[in-house]
């Protein structure tokens, strides 16, 4: 068994691991890396294998840092089946097509931005970055006469890329070859989330692998992960290897601490970038079960995301992920049913740029979560410097990203190429995570300890999997390791 890290390795953007095995050689995901516009563009061209030789993909979960290079994987010459759950194929249909259209959207703003800064004499903005500031405002490398920005991928990529999903239940084993098994577990991070178990056939017997994705934890809304089984060799998520979650009473709390800040200042906005998938429909969860026991007057909160109106549509259809009471609650979200609680979902664009002159008081809830695209960009551009504006932070930030320096403290911030100070105050609700925390995580691995040989920690900051991997030593495994980005094992 042959293993090799492309990915999310020292950091958790880019998920993406190759397994040489039972005669197939496999992707475990293939998503894109998030973070820094310039550096980050370059690393999503650059496969570290080639696509051709891969035999199939198994895939996780929909979240973009997960499938989010799909496209471009079948864009260079992958033309094998794609393994997921029937939710995580229909939100990828939805996620991937939107990503393609936010490149495509954020490259011709951009391009345009600079074509008016050559007209009106003014040097590009290019000009004025310094080493150690925020990112000059390119998606990627341009073309040296035009200086055009390209987006990685089409449409015309996610259409093929989705002809080559293929939907398996989980709980029920497939084959890869006459050598080679797959089953597919309950994570409980998202929709449709998989845990994966691989056994392959080799002449001293049956190996298996297990790998967790991105592990889930207890929520409100979804059913809680399936327990983890051994493998001889594992592969861990280690996102929140070092920190644990405030109790989810806690976090929803201080949303509501916030939506009482946005009713006293009586303006201004509670802007909550949020994943359009599972994220968002968490914090709706969250605001109607808050909105249904207080008292006072009632609050608009206006979902500006055509993917999370999307997604909310897909998880209605996927009820069996869900609990009733979640269900029912939902739907009165969606039905406008909610008495203290006014939910409109944007349509188009100019509805989108109508909010930025909204006064408020009103709740904003956009992506992309870690603010690195989409029409988050273009609300904290308008609102970052106020101080009517909230910012509700409501997700992981990866290293890199807008969201972690608006986190870390910046006082000034890049955004579409230009300089904001950041006058609104930001407020960090780690609890809503999806991820299964420190304790978590040595819960779900340490009952395992006396029976992997190897355990592989990704998907994780080093501050969070160094911590991580220290402690499970600790709790009795023989080998644990931090692999870097390209590492091979044979294990």
């Amino acid at each position: 068994m042959e293993l090799a890290f492309h990915g999310a390795t020292g950091g958790t953007t880019g998920s993406c691991h190759l397994l040489r095995a039972g005669g197939r050689t496999i992707l475990l995901e293939c998503g894109l890396f998030q973070g820094r516009r310039a550096s980050t563009y370059s690393r999503n061209l650059r496969f570290g294998f080639e696509p051709r030789a891969i035999d199939a993909v198994i895939l996780s979960h929909a979240h973009i840092d997960h499938s989010g290079r799909l496209p471009l994987l079948v864009q260079r010459g992958f033309d094998g089946p794609i393994y997921a759950t029937a939710a995580t194929r229909d939100l990828c249909d939805a996620m991937l097509s939107d990503s393609a259209n936010i490149q495509l959207r954020d490259a011709e703003f951009l391009n345009r931005q600079r074509l008016l800064e050559r007209v009106r004499g003014r040097r590009p903005e290019r000009s004025r970055w310094r080493r150690g500031d925020d990112d000059p405002p390119s998606l990627g490398p341009s073309n040296p006469a035009k200086r055009e920005i390209l987006p990685l991928y089409l449409e015309e990529d996610v259409r093929k890329t989705m002809k080559r999903l293929r939907v398996r239940e989980c709980g029920t084993w497939f084959t890869l070859g006459p050598r080679l098994r797959v089953r597919l577990h309950e994570a409980g991070h998202i929709l449709g989330s998989t845990w994966i178990e691989l056994e392959i056939s080799e002449r001293g017997g049956a190996r298996r692998l297990v790998f967790t994705g991105d592990y889930g934890r207890a929520q409100p809304i979804l059913r809680d992960p399936t327990p983890l089984l051994a493998g001889d060799v594992m592969i861990a998520e280690s996102t929140y290897g070092a920190r644990s979650h405030p109790p989810t009473d806690d976090t929803e709390a201080q949303l509501g601490a916030a939506v009482e800040r946005l009713l006293q200042r009586g303006r201004g906005k509670l802007l909550i970038p949020a994943f359009a998938v599972g994220r968002t429909q968490h914090v709706l969860h969250a605001l109607e079960a808050l909105f249904e026991r207080r008292r006072g007057p009632a609050l608009r909160v206006v979902v500006d995301s055509p993917l999370a109106k999307r997604a909310t549509e897909i998880v209605s259809a996927h009820s069996e992920c869900f609990d009733e009471e979640a269900l029912a609650r939902l739907a009165r979200v969606q039905s406008g049913a909610s008495k203290r609680l006014h939910v409109s979902f944007t349509e188009t664009v100019d509805d989108s740029k109508l909010l930025n002159r909204d006064e408020g008081p009103v709740i904003i809830v956009s992506a992309s979560g870690m603010m690195e695209s989409g029409r988050i960009l273009h609300h904290l551009a308008w609102s970052v410097s106020s101080p009517d504006t909230e910012i509700a932070i409501v997700g992981y930030q990866a290293r890199g990203t807008l969201g972690r320096r608006l986190v870390d403290g910046e006082k000034e911030v890049n955004i579409l190429g230009h300089r904001y100070a950041v006058r609104a105050r930001v407020t960090t609700l780690n609890g809503f995570s999806a991820h299964a925390d420190r304790e978590g995580l040595m819960e779900a691995l340490t009952p395992l300890a006396g029976q992997v040989e190897t355990l592989f920690l990704v998907h994780g900051d080093n501050d969070q999997r160094l911590p991580l991997a220290r402690s499970l030593r600790s709790a009795g495994f023989a080998r644990v390791e931090c692999p870097v980005n390209a590492a091979t094992w044979n294990v």
